[in-house]
């Protein structure tokens, strides 16, 4: 009796530690994309239209020998919308990287769950209790005092600026998937969300005047690794992971994604925070881990 009680249990742990070990991976590779970016030989909104598309020609061919879907789908305008707020994240956030920081924008980016968390309470009723409250003041705070640190830099706060402008279109694009997910499958939603993201992105770039084709091979080597490492595999991974995965404790694996970045920019690209900056950068982690894990 003993052994038939405890391994399923065992079975359970082992299922967990890999949705999680899915989850720590997809944004790994994720938090590739700003460090990518900062190699692409595209514009920045350029790039972000070819990470889309080539995601979206990879999800779109998987997609009906996974599931049986059509083009006429119910509900599919919130798969639409969900492109256009993640076109707006990639726009700005790649627009960010030219001004400010590796690490700034992609730690302000990923202030996005918290944005979700109050429209949550706001829209949709969900509990906002005291510890949800202390993670939000702290992660605000946090990145309050990375953005002061760089007041005198010419331009950070113009990308910052940027980076939060991004960071709301992430925060809507999450909370538009949320209500997506209760008619399509994760697979369904990237496809379409992409698709839509990419032609969005790329009649931006053209409007813009940005260079949009790659001159040389490692021009294109990089936006296919956009599209196959930062999106493919990494949101796939993430979505795998979520199906089994905690929500607050896979919120927490993810913020993975801007130490990435801060490491990558640094070994690459020479960039530096100060000691009051990591402090920032803390604050800001530890307020997205406290407000994660509350249950009020």
């Amino acid at each position: 009796m003993a052994i038939t009680a405890t391994y399923p249990a065992r079975i359970s742990a082992e299922r967990n530690e890999l949705s999680l070990a899915l989850i720590l991976l997809g944004g790994a590779c994720t938090g590739t994309s700003g460090i990518l970016m900062r190699l692409s030989e595209t514009g920045p909104v350029a790039t972000a239209a070819w990470r889309m598309a080539i995601a979206a020609l990879i999800l779109s061919a998987a997609l009906p020998l996974t599931e049986r879907t059509s083009f006429r789908l119910r509900g599919s305008w919130m798969l639409l919308l969900a492109g256009f707020c993640f076109s707006i994240d990639m726009a700005f956030y790649h627009w960010a990287l030219v001004l400010t920081s590796v690490a700034h924008a992609t730690l302000i980016v990923n202030l996005a769950p918290l944005v979700a968390l109050s429209a949550g309470f706001l829209l949709f009723g969900e509990s906002l209790g005291a510890g949800k409250l202390l993670g939000l003041a702290a992660s605000m705070g946090g990145a309050f005092l990375m953005t002061a640190m760089r007041a005198e830099s010419a331009g950070t706060l113009t990308g910052n600026g940027l980076a939060v402008i991004g960071m709301l279109g992430y925060a809507f694009y999450l909370i538009v998937v949320k209500q997506a997910t209760r008619r399509h499958s994760p697979l369904t939603i990237m496809a379409w969300s992409s698709t839509s993201a990419a032609a969005i992105l790329f009649v931006a770039a053209f409007a813009a005047g940005e260079r949009v084709l790659p001159a040389t091979l490692s021009g294109w080597a990089v936006v296919i690794a956009m599209g196959v490492v930062a999106h493919v595999l990494g949101q796939g991974l993430i979505a795998l992971g979520m199906r089994r995965a905690p929500v607050g404790l896979a919120s927490v694996l993810l913020l993975i994604q801007p130490v990435v970045a801060a490491i990558g920019a640094w070994g690459l690209f020479g960039e530096s925070l100060s000691p009051l900056e990591i402090a920032g950068a803390a604050l800001v982690l530890a307020g997205l881990a406290i407000a994660s894990r509350a249950r009020r």
